[in-house]
């Protein structure tokens, strides 16, 4: 795990740059560092950490911060050069299937010098070429350089777990784990997309697709590689892709798929358990991360295992008491934290400042205070559930959904059944509306206070290109599909990424492990969707390792925050403030005066639903100026 940078141009020029953008990521990698140059028809130059970077008529820089977990020793240094010396790799992840790759590559013929995954990462690329990608079960950001064709590949691992940005032009390619590496190059400008910002405010979406808030810096996408030779430089980046999710469907048997999760869930703990310092766990108190702890402790047979909970002062938040459940049966050692609302502000700087682009909601700070405490308890890799609800249908959105398919296809004896079910056994939230409004037709639904309000004619042309659609399709396996690389998990693996990468720590997502979303994705939505359950499949195949008080739990929580009411106080007086202030606002047509005038004199319910809005709003002025971004 680590922090990667690369600076790929076609003209000389003085590439101390690289140096700036490594150094403005070391929270990603405070273990070590290090840049190698290569300059046409001369030997690649190391540069030690001590030295300047000079001016040189190199056409690439490679640069690397590490955060060492697998193979701690200098064997592990990177940029990495293979054995041949033809290749050479900056790299951010983990390929947890390294070991089994290591003993196929050495069955033809490859030797290793270390005991780290990047090596095994460069055997493959030098067997395999780009084809490594499809054997690799990781998460990476890569970027190869092969010395012999002049050639430079790119690639992201299969859900984006990891981030790769990059801005291009005819003089330059220049990419980085996060976004102000590249603006440390000054190759590019912080310069506002408007769409994003349409996008924003309207839907309230973010990284739906492989733009970013930034004009001319974009995300490769998930699942996709880049090649490049020199010289071949333009103003666009063309990548391929090694794999996509499909809506094929299965034909296996309820019990054979329970048999089948089981041990795809399993095989994805132990994957991901694999490391050379300690391993925890987050634990919210829900399904997804009780499941993983409880998995963790069987294959632990009592050994040490820390888990990580946020707990809250208002009760109606707090999950330690389902957190403490699982960790009596799992006999882990707990860590808590309790961030409050002063917290919240007083972090709120440096979130949004490692965030790269806004942030939706304060819920991230919950997440932001466990990866916090678990580097301060000497833990530096933690399992998480992320990818849990939009493989396993677990949002109520979900049962909406579904209901309505049923209604299409003329099945009212099933709808009332499954009416029933839920009222019996489904979550309690359910039949909050607010919950599901942003997924219904127009039509349907509540009357409220529009973005488009507050927006001045030039932004609000924007709605003519957006290709946002939350409410676009019925099709459960098409839905889970757009919301695992569009409209849910990418946002939510920002967070993750930024939040964990900000105290040095490293997160794992054994839900997205490939295998399982495959398997889950393929699975008949009645496995999913169940006697008025959401993600039945996982209740009913982890029956006797998950506690039955976690299985049956009727109040789906995660980590949250208790934003409503803390934008009734201090958050919302420091929001507003920010939307009065902002002159970023009124440059690309946002009229936040207004915004605020109309959220000070609204009723106690139209507060309520607006709030999300001004929170918004507050966080887009706040990040346009901690960036420094024109709106021109």
């Amino acid at each position: 795990m680590c922090g990667i940078a690369g600076i790929f141009t076609a003209r000389e020029q003085d590439l101390s740059a690289i140096k700036a953008m490594t150094q403005v990521q070391a929270h990603r990698g405070p273990d070590g560092q290090g840049h190698v140059l290569f300059a046409v028809d001369q030997d690649p130059l190391v540069v030690d950490d001590t030295q300047s970077v000079p001016a040189t008529p190199a056409h690439l820089a490679f640069g690397h911060r590490r955060l060492s977990i697998i193979d701690r020793t200098d064997g592990g240094h990177q940029p990495m050069r293979s054995a041949s010396g033809q290749y050479w790799i900056t790299y951010n992840g983990e390929i947890y299937n390294y070991k089994e790759l290591r003993s196929e590559l050495a069955a033809l013929g490859h030797s290793f010098e270390s005991s780290s995954d990047t090596e095994v990462a460069l055997a493959a690329f030098a067997q395999w070429g780009v084809d490594c990608f499809s054997r690799f079960n990781g998460m990476w950001a890569i970027a190869i350089w092969d010395t012999n064709t002049q050639t430079l590949t790119l690639s992201r691992d299969r859900l984006g777990v990891k981030p790769l940005h990059y801005h291009i032009d005819e003089h330059a390619l220049v990419f980085a784990s996060e976004i102000k590496g590249l603006l440390a190059s000054k190759l590019c400008q912080a310069r506002v997309n408007l769409q994003a910002v349409y996008d924003w405010q309207a839907y309230g979406t973010v990284n739906h697709n492989n733009d970013t808030f930034f004009r001319d810096i974009h995300a490769l996408a998930p699942g996709h590689y880049v090649q490049l030779r020199a010289g071949d430089l333009s103003s666009t980046l063309v990548s391929r892709p090694f794999w996509s999710l499909t809506t094929r469907a299965s034909t296996m048997t309820y019990h054979e798929a329970k048999t089948q999760f089981r041990e795809l869930f399993a095989s994805a703990i132990a994957l991901r358990m694999r490391s050379d310092v300690p391993v925890g766990s987050c634990l919210s108190g829900g399904l997804d991360s009780s499941s993983i702890v409880s998995e963790m402790g069987r294959q632990l047979h009592g050994g040490e295992l820390h888990t990580f909970t946020a707990g809250f002062p208002e009760k109606e938040f707090d999950e330690r008491q389902w957190a403490d459940i699982v960790i009596k049966s799992s006999q882990a050692t707990p860590h808590f934290s309790v961030p409050t609302q002063q917290d919240f502000l007083a972090d709120l700087d440096s979130m949004i400042w490692h965030q790269d682009e806004p942030v939706a909601s304060a819920s991230l700070h919950a997440q932001w205070s466990v990866m916090r405490e678990a580097r301060q308890q000497g833990i530096p890799v933690l399992l998480d559930g992320q990818g849990a609800d939009e493989a396993l249908c677990g949002y109520k959105k979900f049962y909406a959904l579904y209901t309505s398919d049923l209604l299409k296809r003329g099945r009212i004896g099933s709808v009332i059944s499954h009416a029933i079910s839920l009222l019996r056994h489904g979550d309690r939230g359910y039949f909050r509306l607010e919950d599901l409004a942003r997924y219904l037709p127009a039509s349907l639904r509540p009357k409220g206070v529009k973005a488009q309000t507050f927006m001045q004619p030039k932004l609000r042309e924007f709605g003519r290109s957006s290709t946002v659609s939350l409410a676009g399709t019925t099709d459960i396996r098409t839905r889970q599909i757009q919301d695992l690389t569009r409209y849910s998990l990418p946002s939510l693996l920002r967070y993750e990424d930024r939040n964990s990468m900000a105290w040095s720590v490293e997160s794992r997502v054994p839900f997205l492990d490939y295998r399982f979303i495959e398997f889950a994705i393929a699975l008949p939505t009645e496995y999913k969707l169940r006697g008025g359950r959401t993600k039945a499949i996982l209740r009913d195949a982890l029956r006797g390792l998950v506690p039955d008080a976690i299985l049956d739990r009727r109040d789906k929580m995660g980590f949250v925050t208790p934003q409503v009411r803390w934008m009734n106080d201090g958050l919302g007086e420091r929001v507003m403030q920010e939307c009065l202030d902002s002159p970023f606002l009124a440059e690309v047509g946002i009229d936040g005066p207004a915004m605020v005038a109309h959220w000070r004199q609204a009723d106690e319910k139209a507060r309520r639903t607006m709030q999300s809005l001004v929170f918004r709003t507050g966080m887009l002025a706040m990040w346009a100026t901690k960036f420094g971004v024109s709106a021109r």
